[in-house]
């Protein structure tokens, strides 16, 4: 007869959870950064899509329409974080008029990161104008996470955008 008192002793469970604890241990790390690279990708994907929006935008209506960030309008810093707007800048300086502006798109940006305009200008937003051009001449978004610069978005006069990693200059204090 056959012994019917089958299961694992207690020593196997044992050996079992420090197995399993080990590779969780060696595979945690890595799965963070996995996802810390998926939401970099998603925040600069988002920029890429505002500004390629905002500019056929401009194209298409013949009409300067401008991006800044601000929790209700543009709040003028030169450190973009909450939310992103664009509109139809219909008097054209780049400030959000409830009254006479037409908002298109507000995209959040996360907490932990945001982006940092800097242009030739100096100017604390931008605009795109009828023709796709941009009236901040060439400038630059870097994405930054606690201080650290982690991606940067170069954008010409023309409005043409292009990836690049930041450069020792490129500070996010």
């Amino acid at each position: 007869m056959p012994n019917q008192n089958q299961g694992f002793t207690l020593i196997e469970l044992l050996l079992t959870l420090v197995v399993l604890s080990i590779v969780l241990a060696l595979a945690i790390p890595s799965f963070t950064a996995a996802l810390d690279s998926v939401r970099q990708r998603t925040q600069v994907n988002q920029l890429l899509a505002d500004l390629n929006f905002a500019r056929s935008r401009a194209i298409t209506s013949r009409r300067p329409v401008s991006i800044c960030a601000g929790a209700s309008g543009c709040d003028g810093l030169k450190d973009w974080g909450g939310q992103i707007l664009i509109f139809d800048d219909t008097d054209g300086d780049g400030a959000f008029n409830a009254t006479d502006d037409v908002p298109l798109r507000v995209t959040s940006i996360s907490a932990n990161h945001s982006w940092r305009w800097r242009n030739f200008r100096q100017q604390r937003h931008m605009t795109f104008k009828p023709d796709g051009t941009t009236h901040s001449l060439n400038g630059s978004f870097i994405l930054c996470r606690q201080d650290v610069a982690l991606k940067k978005i170069v954008i010409n006069v023309t409005g043409r955008t292009r990836l690049t990693a930041p450069t020792a200059e490129d500070l996010c204090t």
